[in-house]
């Protein structure tokens, strides 16, 4: 279980609690009053963070706002020892709040303003279900096209991707990707240890990013090590192609790795190599919660509920008009996309997704 300070730095790390402190409009403002109801040592956490925050913000009138690109990845290294600095304990966290603490939310919030850089933008959360999708699409501008989910807990979190694929993340392990994946490949960042299970689309690459390599799959599984220094892949089924980060992916050779091979970044000699001595046990992650959430005869409201959980994106749509919608479908086996064609036409309705999220419109079920 993870004790308060973690719990703190799991908040600090969090962009939409860091909007919804900053701003009264908030599309996150529903899940977050309502997280906060749920327990009071919520809201104490809340409102300890809420403290740390609203000063930085004070604070920030008069500082620099870091700006460069190229310290983000320092800054990131430093927030875990900054922390670390002020959870010393609870009563000297209440005695002198601006110390750690504050040093690590002003390096969150320096990421946040960082103009044209979206790496590491946004977590997964819910939203809060059945607003008007007029409230809704207020918010429009709130909501960046990319998605950064974030392992805060202790066991391995399982991430869905809008075409169909599933990571398995470990503690502290970040991905980051288009919110539709919609370009003509798909593309996912990785910093720390994740299980990849990507489907099937020979006509749409996925390519995992890490700091030195870039991996290139059609569909397969695959385990990916991007931490402490350490880079490596090891195939579970399929075959992975790895380059190194700058080559050109149609012009440079890759090196081809096949079930239960592995590849390692040599930070010695800057390139790949086979490691044929690399342990290859417990490729996959354990991940807890489920891989697919079935639902039999439930409100459709419900079934939002659970996507926009899922795949970090806001469904739009009239609750009064849908109240009377009742459905079973089990979702997490086919892409976002499969998923909502399937909900819509039993329902009667139809949909549209963009960068700002699912709209879906109709005239509802009768009583």
């Amino acid at each position: 279980m993870l004790n308060k300070e973690e719990k703190l730095k799991a908040l600090l790390l969090d962009d939409r609690f860091v909007d919804w402190v900053n701003n009264p409009e908030s599309p996150y403002a529903g899940y977050w009053l309502q997280w906060v109801g749920e327990r009071s040592d919520n809201a104490e956490l809340a409102d300890e963070a809420r403290q740390f925050l609203m000063e930085l913000r004070s604070a920030e009138m008069t500082e620099e706002t870091v700006t460069k690109e190229s310290e983000v990845d320092r800054i990131w290294e430093n927030i875990g020892m900054s922390i670390d600095e002020g959870a010393a304990g609870e009563a000297k966290i209440r005695r002198n709040p601006q110390r750690g603490y504050w040093m690590a939310a002003a390096a969150i919030t320096g990421i946040l303003l960082l103009a044209g850089v979206a790496f590491f933008r946004e977590r997964s959360l819910p939203l809060a279900s059945g607003k008007k999708k007029s409230e809704q699409l207020s918010a429009k501008s709130s909501i960046s096209p990319e998605v950064v989910r974030y392992n805060g807990g202790e066991n391995g979190e399982l991430v869905f991707l809008p075409d169909g694929s599933k990571v398995t993340l470990s503690k502290g392990t970040r991905i980051s990707y288009n919110r539709l994946m919609n370009g003509k490949s798909r593309e996912v960042s990785v910093d720390g240890e994740a299980f990849f299970d990507v489907a099937k689309n020979p006509t749409k690459p996925f390519y995992i990013y890490t700091r030195n390599m870039v991996i290139k799959v059609l569909g397969t599984s695959f385990k990916v090590i991007a931490s402490d220094g350490k880079e490596s892949v090891v195939v579970k089924t399929g075959k992975v192609s790895v380059f190194l980060k700058g080559q050109d992916l149609e012009q440079s050779g890759a090196t081809i790795l096949l079930p239960r091979q592995v590849c390692v970044y040599s930070k010695s000699a800057g390139t790949l190599v086979m490691d044929t001595s690399a342990d290859r046990s417990n490729i996959e992650i354990a991940a807890a919660g489920n891989s697919r959430y079935s639902f039999e005869d439930v409100p459709v409201d419900t079934v939002f509920s659970t996507l926009e959980k899922m795949y970090a994106i806001p469904v739009h749509y009239e609750s009064a008009v849908f109240q009377h919608c009742f459905i079973t479908i089990s979702l997490g086996d086919e892409s976002l996309e499969e998923q909502l064609e399937v909900i819509t036409r039993t329902i009667g309705a139809t949909f549209s997704i963009s960068d700002y999220g699912i709209t879906v419109d109709g005239r509802g079920c009768k009583d």
